[in-house]
């Protein structure tokens, strides 16, 4: 009867506002939907809320509030095969999430797979190519992982030419100026 409930309170259709400066598209608000999920997730048992959370996707395809929460869901569980795969479809259904490219990132550098991630930042910043905070993270990797100083300048060189600046970023304003100082 409780299950009954919470599905009917799911089915309800989630408010829809138009994007600012686009009359043609529409941001949906999960809120309430996902206040109802969250309060019914912890009525079920652990063993329960992974498949719950999936049935719930399923109904509500373009949650991404939802869906990040399966993502966390999977991960806990340790689920980390059944999480990259649902990372990638994630990636490919809400391209325009940060968080979505950034476990899915996370998952390949868990599983050791370097050439997948190169190959999921380069998509990553075909799609975000103004986020600093992915130019980054890739910086971040490639230095990490034993950049050479060209392909990291490469990097940053290309960055600098869709007119994204690092310097925020990876704090290189605070130390310019400190270096001034002394």
């Amino acid at each position: 009867m409780f299950t009954d409930l919470v599905h009917r309170c799911l089915v309800t259709v989630p408010t829809r506002f138009t994007v600012p400066f686009s009359s043609a598209d529409y941001w949906t608000n999960f809120q309430f939907h996902n206040k109802v999920i969250f309060f019914y997730l912890g009525c079920l048992p652990h063993s329960q809320q992974s498949s719950a959370l999936e049935r719930l996707r399923y109904i509500m395809p373009t949650n991404t509030e939802l869906a990040l929460r399966l993502l966390q869901q999977e991960w806990c569980d340790g689920n980390i095969e059944h999480l990259k795969l649902q990372a990638r479809m994630l990636t490919s259904s809400v391209p325009h999430c940060l968080p979505v490219w950034r476990i899915a990132v996370a998952v390949e550098r868990e599983l050791n797979g370097r050439v997948e991630v190169r190959h999921l930042y380069s998509q990553a910043l075909q799609k975000l190519p103004l986020c600093a905070t992915l130019w980054k993270d890739r910086l971040l990797y490639e230095a990490a992982e034993g950049g050479k100083t060209d392909n990291l300048r490469k990097l940053v060189d290309k960055c600098q030419e869709v007119g994204v600046s690092l310097d925020e970023p990876l704090n290189l304003g605070s130390s310019r100026t400190e270096g001034k100082d002394h």
